[in-house]
């Protein structure tokens, strides 16, 4: 990069944002995009990803597209655009009204950032009114779903794939996500019809995240030992569970404990999940029991304490899930309960979902026979998901390579946990085994490194003092009924 290309973007990242110089990774990721090149970046959480997708249009004009995983990510990063005195910002998601969806239709154009999910973007209407649009550049943020949840989980994912080959001219597509393997980086290049793409890949490392893996015999003595140290030591912080009831049990539990916690799940009502998060963002809850439906859409850059209950199903959750801790820069901890039956657990939730090889073929020959989709999944006892997944395969590949796919997707998920497990039962620093998933080595030992090399849980964490738990938390009914005293 030029001299003169540099300063004309630090002129513009000041200009906008009052920063003088960015952050490491971001100025050669910018400069990419505005060069009308395919961009590939893999950047730690907390290195300031956002603003490599922000900062390109102020140069370029037009409106850019940002497809996002998670509507409370979107709601989010829409909220903080507004918060920095953005005006022309919008999201196109469920959580609209059929008079809201149609009003930002109608006003697409004054859009300088439209946020958007998979799913909405592939429906026919709305790609084409998007399409009209003078798009500057397309925008994947947390990419490796591309590769984590396409296949198996969301295929409108892999959808954007045929959606881009349908853009008559295509602009710069900009990937961003923190944790991508050798794999996931062949997908996004892949799946999103990327030409040539420069990459900028930086290890996921945090030093500021010390770790520890905690060996315990089973989930009894993984509660006495979350209520044993919760009662010790400060959050705030987030419990990854496997399961929404185990998250509501680890929550009721914590509150007898005067710890103010919430449980978050997909189960949950949007106005009630709405309302947790932003109770955790404003302080009042202390702790948010969660499944990994908690994570992505959360920026509160002063957690202290990551904790897994369970076995992570892949390297790429793990690394996504510890690195909300710390994004402050400030000194915080990730620990990891581990029990050996975790292994099990792990990999029945992980295929549960997918279809047996033979439910494929009994389905596909259903189809064949005439025989509608959904009827014939009822048949067979499919979730949603699963029939989505099934769909999508079937219409793709046929019956027998769509049944070996779901055979290959199940055994890939295995493949994944075993890997996990190797790092929860292997020796050595842990931080390096966490990297060495990526094939990564630490650049740096910090003082906290993790329970292998030794941390002073006294010098990453907080020591509690006699606190009561914050009444009314329970949910947005409660909370507006005991306003009026009902």
């Amino acid at each position: 990069m030029d001299m003169t290309m540099r300063e004309s973007l630090n002129s513009l990242l000041k200009q906008v944002t009052g920063f003088d110089e960015f952050r490491e990774g971001q100025e050669e990721v910018i400069h990419s995009v505005i060069s009308g090149h395919d961009t590939i970046a893999v950047l730690p959480t907390g290195a300031g990803k956002s603003l490599c997708y922000q900062l390109p249009v102020h140069a370029l004009g037009g409106t850019v597209l940002i497809v996002s995983p998670l509507l409370s990510l979107m709601e989010d990063q829409v909220a903080q655009l507004k918060m920095k005195g953005e005006k022309r910002v919008a999201a196109l998601n469920s959580f609209l009204t059929p008079k809201e969806r149609a009003e930002v239709l109608a006003n697409l154009g004054r859009y300088r950032y439209l946020f958007t999910s998979p799913e909405m973007l592939v429906q026919p209407y709305i790609s084409g009114r998007i399409k009209q649009l003078r798009l500057a550049y397309i925008v994947a943020d947390e990419a490796h779903c591309i590769s984590q949840w396409g296949f198996d989980f969301r295929p409108d994912y892999l959808r954007m794939r045929e959606w881009l080959g349908t853009l008559e001219d295509r602009p710069p597509v900009l990937a961003l996500t923190a944790t991508a393997s050798e794999k996931a980086i062949r997908d996004i290049a892949d799946y999103l019809l990327m030409e040539q793409p420069q990459m900028f890949i930086h290890p996921p490392d945090r030093p500021n995240i010390a770790m520890e893996i905690v060996n315990l015999e089973n989930r009894e003595e993984k509660t006495e030992w979350i209520l044993e140290n919760l009662s010790r030591w400060k959050g705030p912080g987030i419990i990854y569970v496997q399961s929404r009831k185990r998250a509501e049990e680890l929550s009721d539990l914590l509150r007898s404990r005067k710890v103010r916690t919430a449980a978050f799940h997909a189960g949950m009502e949007n106005e009630d999940r709405i309302l947790v998060q932003h109770q955790f963002l404003n302080g009042e809850l202390e702790w948010i029991c969660a499944t990994n439906a908690f994570g992505m859409g959360i920026n509160k850059s002063d957690i202290r304490w990551i904790i897994h209950d369970h076995l992570p199903s892949s390297a790429a959750q793990y690394i996504q899930e510890v690195g909300r801790a710390g994004r402050d820069g400030g000194q915080s901890l990730a620990t990891l309960l581990y029990s050996r039956g975790d292994a099990d657990t792990a990999v029945f939730i992980a295929v549960d979902d997918l279809p047996e090889p033979e439910t494929v073929r009994f389905i596909g020959r259903c189809m064949a026979e005439g025989m509608d989709i959904v009827e014939v999944g009822e048949r067979a006892g499919l979730s949603e998901t699963a029939l989505r997944v099934v769909s999508y395969w079937l219409e793709r590949l046929g019956t027998e390579k769509a049944a070996t796919q779901m055979g290959w997707l199940a055994e890939a998920k295995r493949k994944e946990i075993i890997s996990m497990v190797h790092f929860a039962e292997g020796s050595g620093c842990i931080r390096s085994r966490a990297l060495g998933l990526f094939g990564y080595s630490p650049a740096t030992r910090p003082a906290q490194c993790c329970s292998e090399c030794g941390i002073d849980h006294a010098r990453i964490l907080t020591g509690r003092t006699s606190e009561g738990n914050t009444p009314g938390l329970h949910g947005w009914r409660e909370r507006i009924n005991s306003l009026f005293g009902v």
